[in-house]
């Protein structure tokens, strides 16, 4: 199952992000240029009702009113303007197209001509405009100048109303020739990314209105902002929950691995206790020490000290399936922590002075009393000395000092010995924890209970605890509890 989880379990994630990245990828871009597709058809439709609106505003120009309803019934009905795209879109060699319209006091005619050109003749422009409007050529010219500027404004309030705001250009076309009769001036090297056809945007019919824009995707992309969004926040979403799913899942392989390692050294944790009662027992019943009180004491001693040990590791293992060491309610009472100290100091001498250990202890002329569960901070004291004894190598000096201050009690440990990395201190109150080291994982003393037990209990007689340590310099656990008032 490991294999399994380390082959594969990365190389899946990481399969179903790509696939769940390239999906919203490919939908983003089938989006895209249908949005660009649908931009153009409504810029195309803009410009189209533009031109009509203008030519709806023409015909109330003509001096001769006409029947003026009828007029704009015709010139505005999708049948004219089928019939006018049709005739207008006529490109056939030497043929070229036009219409008038004459609108008298009885009637108005509507004509549409076709002229086939049997000689070859210098191309040149014509304006069909038929006087019988009412209107002279000089009025004409003008009011197209007037509806010329109406569209220009129009078309550019609709592409605002879109979200267009870059700048926008025209060009103006003879309506029969389709000659380019003018354009709005343009930067240097300036190529369109879109131009629509040419619109018919007066009556009289003299040029054609022919938008080209620099830039469209920017409007595309405003249009598509919240399928973006969607979709980045989609992913963003998967990663998240991919990396909470593999950080439960690293979690838990370490919680297993860390607790069958704990169950491998704590073998070798009991063993030792064990082991020290059984030579001590055995050594009064082999020698008959019941005839020399001195030695027979200090056996008993080594023996009480070692059975205090192993009920503490029994103690502490019992209490893992609830995931806290300290479960059960304090017994509160007015506790002195030098003396408390002092007497855990005194029960571990033997063990110091195996360990060619010694220790300061630094007590305060201010009493140093809290309210707490003299067992457990007596087991605190244990388990701190203990960790210092049994990690800080040969010829440990642990100082110990003690000082009350606003309130506070400040109790300090601190050792000579290697010192813990900075990557490893965040980590060490975390429960079967342990420090690596290279090699086998017997090297690696401790439980890893210990000073998870420390942190508990501390927090229990709401207190606080941090390290403070450098690689060869030592380290410094420091304590500090509500001081009894």
């Amino acid at each position: 199952m490991k294999w399994f989880k380390a082959k594969y379990t990365y190389v899946l994630i990481i399969l179903s992000l790509l696939l769940s990245t390239g999906l919203q990828v490919v939908w983003l871009q089938q989006l895209f240029f249908a949005q660009q597709k649908q931009l153009k058809q409504d810029i195309e439709h803009l410009v189209s009702m533009t031109a009509q609106t203008n030519i709806y505003n023409s015909i109330n120009s003509f001096k001769t009113p006409g029947n003026r309803r009828q007029i704009k019934q015709l010139f505005l009905s999708p049948q004219w303007e089928q019939l006018r795209y049709a005739f207008e879109n006529m490109k056939i060699a030497g043929i070229s197209a036009s219409y008038s319209i004459t609108i008298e006091d009885d009637s108005t005619v509507v004509g549409m001509k076709l002229s086939l050109q049997n000689t070859p003749v210098r191309r040149k422009i014509r304006r069909p405009i038929n006087t019988n409007t009412g209107l002279t050529e000089a009025q004409l010219v003008a009011n197209d100048s007037l509806s010329r500027i109406d569209m220009k404004n129009k078309v550019a309030a609709g592409l605002r109303a879109m979200g267009y705001s870059s700048e926008i250009y025209y060009n103006i076309y003879a309506y029969t020739d389709s000659i380019k009769v003018f354009e709005t001036n343009k930067p240097k090297n300036f190529k369109p990314k879109y131009t629509t056809s040419k619109y018919q945007y007066n009556i009289q019919s003299l040029y054609r209105y022919q938008l080209t824009m620099p830039e469209i995707n920017d409007v595309v992309w405003y249009r598509m902002r919240y399928y973006l969004a969607s979709s980045i926040l989609m992913v963003l979403l998967t990663c998240t929950a991919f990396y909470f799913i593999l950080r439960l899942l690293r979690n838990q392989q370490l919680y297993a691995d860390a607790k069958a390692d704990f169950t491998s050294n704590m073998t070798h944790e009991f063993k030792t206790p064990i082991a020290t009662v059984s030579v001590a027992l055995e050594s009064i019943k082999k020698y008959n020490l019941i005839n020399n009180p001195e030695t027979l004491l200090n056996y008993l001693d080594i023996s009480q000290h070692e059975l205090r040990r192993l009920d503490l590791m029994v103690e502490k293992v019992l209490n893992i399936s609830n995931g806290d060491e300290v479960q059960q309610p304090l017994k509160l009472e007015l506790y002195d922590l030098q003396s408390g100290l002092q007497q855990v100091i005194a029960s571990m001498q033997l063990q110091l002075l195996n360990s060619h250990a010694s220790i300061r202890f630094n007590t305060s002329d201010e009493p140093c009393f809290v309210y707490g569960d003299p067992v457990h901070l007596t087991n605190v004291f244990y388990n701190l000395i203990d960790n210092a004894i049994k990690y800080s190598g040969t010829n440990l000096i642990l100082e110990i000092n003690c000082k009350e201050d606003a309130g506070h009690i400040t109790l300090n440990f601190k050792d000579n010995g290697p010192g813990i990395d900075k990557i490893y201190q965040k980590n060490i109150f975390e429960r079967f924890y342990r420090i690596p080291v290279k090699g086998s994982t017997h090297d690696i003393k401790g439980s890893g209970l210990g000073l998870h037990y420390v942190k508990q209990t501390i927090e229990k007689h709401d207190g606080t605890i941090r390290i403070k340590s450098e690689p060869g310099h030592g380290t410094n656990f420091i304590i500090t509890l509500p001081a009894a008032s």
